[in-house]
Order: C-alpha cells, then structure tokens, then sequence
C-alpha cells in the first residue's frame, strides 16, 4: 500500500548484492545469543531468504500528514454550501491520498509456562466498522491527527485513493467513512465526517469519475431504456433523495388502477435490479409514483 510496484525507486536486495551484514559472534566484545551466532546472513531472524524481497519509495515523499491542499479546499466548498453533491469533493479525494488505518492482529496464541496465554504470532491488518445492519464501512482520513484522534492505537497508511476502494470494495466493504469521530465523540475542532456511499466506491476503485445520480447521463439513458419497455411509464426521473441517495419518480398513464399499477412497480423493480448500470450507479433507491 505504499508504492506502485512499477516504481523506477524500487531495489530488490538480491539484486544489488544489499545483503545483512554477517553478524558474526562478538559486538563490542560480547558474545552473542546462540541464535545470532548460528544466523545466515542470508536469511532473517525467521529463516526466510532475503532473496526475491524489495522496497520502495513512498508514493507521498513530501507528505507531512496534514490534509491535502486540494482536498481541504473541496472540504471548504462542501461546509459552504457550494458542492451541494459532493461531486467536488470525491474528484478532489480520487487525486489525492488517504490515510487508511491499519492495527495488529494477533494470527496464533500461546500458553507460557506461568500458564499465562499470550499472541505468539499477529499480522497487520486493515481496520473495518459494521453497522448495525451488517453494513461494513472502512474509516479513512483525510489526516494524521484525525485519525489519531479516532484511535491512537492505529497505524496511517497513505495509501492513493483508488487503491484504498479497491482494496475496500474486495474485503466487500460498501461504505466509505470520512474523518469519524473517536469513541469520545465530536471534538470541537474536528472535521465532521462525511459517509461516501457504495456509488461513489465503486466509482473511486474503477477509477472512474462519479457523477451524482441525477446528473448522470449514462443513468439517464439507461432509464429511458428501462422505461420504454413498460408502456404505462410515461417517464422515469432520477431525483436527489433524502433518505434513499435517490429517489426515482415515476410518471404512469392515467386510468391504471390499483392492480396494474402494482403490476408495472413489480416489474420495473425487477428490470431495475437487473440493470448492471443501475446497480454501479446508485446505491439506494425509492420509487415515487406521479403522472
């Protein structure tokens, strides 16, 4: 999560003859522990070979923690009023970097011989939110201190951005949450978060531009398209909604009763659910009937 794997900056150790120095059975006079004397030079503490490992530099070299400039204007815009959609802020987010948090986690126990049980083995490990509903969220920040604030236990990883909602979107993580708050709440100088949903993720990982649902004129196609094939419907529009992320208001022919028009509502839920587009494009939806 730190570099690109093409990056000119990278070394392989093999490669460039950058092996641990020999540690040999003395420093500074002091013999050393049996498993530092018995240590090949070409292997860690482990075994492992070093052959085959790299590094590389950080993609984010003058990265000095705070939020991006970019980023902190979209903010701005967002807090004014300006960028009523977000639109501005997500463009800002898909230029820029995230700090995603990870912590350890212990992979295997032991038993001392106190009896005490202790982590004998732990891996570093991104960290996720579930919701109440089973919804799992990833927590990213724009910020060091945020995200210290949140949980000074976890480790900042600046991670670009696109690459974060990839690796979001494989561990089938739905939701983004921007600079949450810690346990403690909403300090006063803290950032107010901000929940990106599974459109605009999905948008981020394709590295693609998201558009706000009833801006968008490939959804609007494709609804036209939808709607073509029901003749009751005059007309499907996508609306900025206020509990759903859009509200679809549905224009019917006059002089359907009640059974055609639960008919037509069964069908078009079936057809939107089946759309592909749909599905990429908004997150949630309801239907509004109207003529």
């Amino acid at each position: 999560m730190t570099g690109d794997p093409q990056d000119p900056a990278k070394r392989t150790g093999a490669e460039h003859g950058d092996l641990p120095p020999d540690p040999g059975s003395t420093v500074g006079g002091r013999t050393l522990p049996a498993h530092f004397r018995e240590k090949s030079r070409y292997t860690d503490t482990a075994g492992t070979s070093w052959a085959g490992r790299d590094y590389t530099t950080s993609p984010f070299p003058q990265d000095d923690g705070t939020t991006p400039a970019r980023v902190a204007d979209a903010l701005a815009e967002l807090a004014s009023g300006r960028d009523p959609y977000r639109r501005g802020l997500v463009a800002a987010l898909a230029a820029s970097r995230l700090l995603v948090p990870i912590m350890a986690v212990a992979t295997e126990e032991g038993v001392t011989a106190h009896g005490l049980t202790g982590d004998n083995g732990a891996d570093m490990a991104m960290v996720s939110i579930t919701a109440a509903d089973g919804t799992r969220i990833l927590p990213v920040f724009t910020a060091v201190a945020h995200l210290q604030r949140w949980q000074p236990r976890a480790r900042p990883v600046p991670t670009p951005t696109a690459q974060a909602a990839q690796a979001a979107v494989q561990e089938g993580i739905t939701q983004l949450v921007l600079d949450p708050p810690g346990e403690g709440g909403q300090a006063a100088s803290a950032p107010t978060p901000i929940t990106l949903q599974r459109s605009v993720l999905w948008a981020l990982a394709q590295r693609r531009p998201w558009i706000p649902p009833h801006e968008d004129p490939e959804l609007a196609a494709e609804l036209a398209a939808i709607g073509d094939e029901l003749p009751p419907v005059i007309a499907l529009q996508a609306r900025p909604g206020e509990h759903a992320e859009v509200d679809l208001l549905v224009r019917l022919r006059e002089g359907l009763d009640a059974g055609a028009v639960q008919a037509v509502v069964g069908r078009l839920s079936e057809m939107l659910g089946a759309s592909s587009l749909v599905a990429d494009r908004i997150s949630s939806l309801k239907l509004t009937l109207g003529r």
